[in-house]
């Protein structure tokens, strides 16, 4: 990694601690996506050096800017995950040999819901697992020149709603 502080170099740490296992991997994407996304209000000097970066306005900017694109708690959720990204990163550029992220251990009443079905969130998921389940289908897109995005163990009776579902998460992912 460089030695800077650019938006690059945040986004190149979050990518390798979720990679490394310094981090879930989910959690890492998801600081990732926001990051990008917030970021993308700032200018070029401005993601050149986070350090100088007002957060508050940057995140300021980016809600007023994208407020129609999302709901109040999801621009909440932006800038706290922003927030949370600047921290781990600055906590990892102090001290990257003894830098560890506190990850929640499961409640009881996570565990006395578990017999429930549920929807499951991107924190819940075991995507290892998710890859190798049997039952599903694979369908691969091509998005642009050299690129394919590839959908592993999509259900053989996928319904339309939970195509809706699956096609607001990628709107989300989307750097404007």
């Amino acid at each position: 990694m460089a030695n800077a502080y650019s938006m690059d170099d945040l986004l190149e740490f979050l990518s390798h601690a979720g990679e490394r296992g310094l981090m879930p991997a989910a959690t890492a994407q998801a600081l990732a996506v926001a990051v990008r996304n917030v970021f993308s209000v700032l200018g070029g000097e401005e993601r050149a050096d986070i350090r100088s970066l007002d957060l508050d306005t940057a995140i300021k900017r980016f809600n007023n800017k994208r407020a129609k694109d999302f709901n109040p708690s999801s621009l909440k959720e932006y800038g706290r995950r922003v927030r949370r990204a600047m921290e781990l990163y600055g906590q990892w550029r102090e001290n990257p040999a003894n830098f560890s992220v506190k990850t929640r251990a499961p409640s009881a009443a996570k565990k006395d819901r578990a017999a429930q079905p549920e929807i499951p969130t991107p924190k819940d998921l075991d995507y290892q697992s998710a890859q190798n389940a049997t039952g599903g289908y694979q369908s691969a897109f091509p998005v642009r020149p050299g690129w394919v995005v590839t959908l592993l163990n999509l259900p053989e009776d996928l319904t339309t709603a939970e195509a809706e579902r699956l096609a607001q998460f990628v709107r989300m992912l989307a750097v404007q």
